[in-house]
């Protein structure tokens, strides 16, 4: 009878690096808990502090298997200012907790309170600590829900001319959309959200040409309600 060495040495070799493996996963799963990281995506301009998110954790861990990476987790994430959480243990016993705070990008404010919408539509309370240079919605109450307000202030906040430069949005009860600008006072009045795309782009030409003419400021409202039209009131 021949003995199939290789397969003996296969077997074998299995079985070591299983050992080796759960040794390694026993002495790991009692290392103690000796210190916790807080982490952020982005180290500025932040709406909560790492000492806020520490105090949302149990101090005291007996081993790595009594740390409940899930529990932590949903606790942080239910803080309010953070989109996500991961929280893991490292091979010294270190509980690193990374983070990634919601990003606003609308100022909500009616008549008693203010807060954010977020880029993914969701409502956000404001921070004592730090407060997000984005645009002031106003009269959202009076006819648009979230999601239109959502559209119009994700579309401002991912192009780059209208981010740079609008301030202010109004929603009006005839449901037109009135944009303010940084440098001017006039109206920039949208109508409709429909063709909005169309209507910003002309704009964009207008704005463009006007600057160079440096006539923007002489006028107190832009109004693109009517196709493949800017139409200009004068103060």
């Amino acid at each position: 009878m021949r003995v199939n060495w290789n397969k003996i040495i296969l077997i074998l070799t299995l079985i070591l690096i299983g050992g080796l493996f759960y040794s390694a996963n026993t002495i790991n799963s009692k290392r103690t808990i000796n210190n916790i990281i807080i982490e952020f995506e982005s180290s500025d301009k932040l709406f909560i502090t790492k000492d806020s998110i520490l105090n949302l954790i149990p101090k005291e861990y007996p081993n790595k298997n009594s740390v409940d990476m899930n529990h932590i987790e949903s606790v942080i994430n239910s803080n309010g200012f953070i989109k996500k959480s991961e929280a893991y243990v490292s091979i010294d016993g270190t509980l690193i907790v990374e983070l990634m705070q919601r990003n606003p990008i609308g100022r909500i404010i009616d008549d008693n309170s203010t807060f954010y919408i977020d880029d993914q539509s969701k409502i956000m309370r404001t921070s004592k600590l730090y407060s997000s240079n984005v645009p002031v919605i106003f009269n959202f109450s009076e006819s648009f829900n979230y999601d239109s307000i959502y559209k119009v202030c994700d579309l401002v906040y991912n192009d780059e001319f209208l981010k740079k430069n609008v301030t202010q949005i109004n929603f009006l009860k005839n449901d037109n959309i009135i944009l303010n600008f940084r440098k001017y006072d006039f109206d920039l009045i949208i109508g409709e959200y429909k063709n909005i795309g169309k209507k910003i782009k002309n704009f964009k030409a207008f704005y463009n040409r006007s600057v160079k003419n440096e006539t923007l400021k002489k006028y107190s409202k832009i109004n693109l309600q009517f196709e493949n039209q800017v139409v200009c009131s004068n103060k």
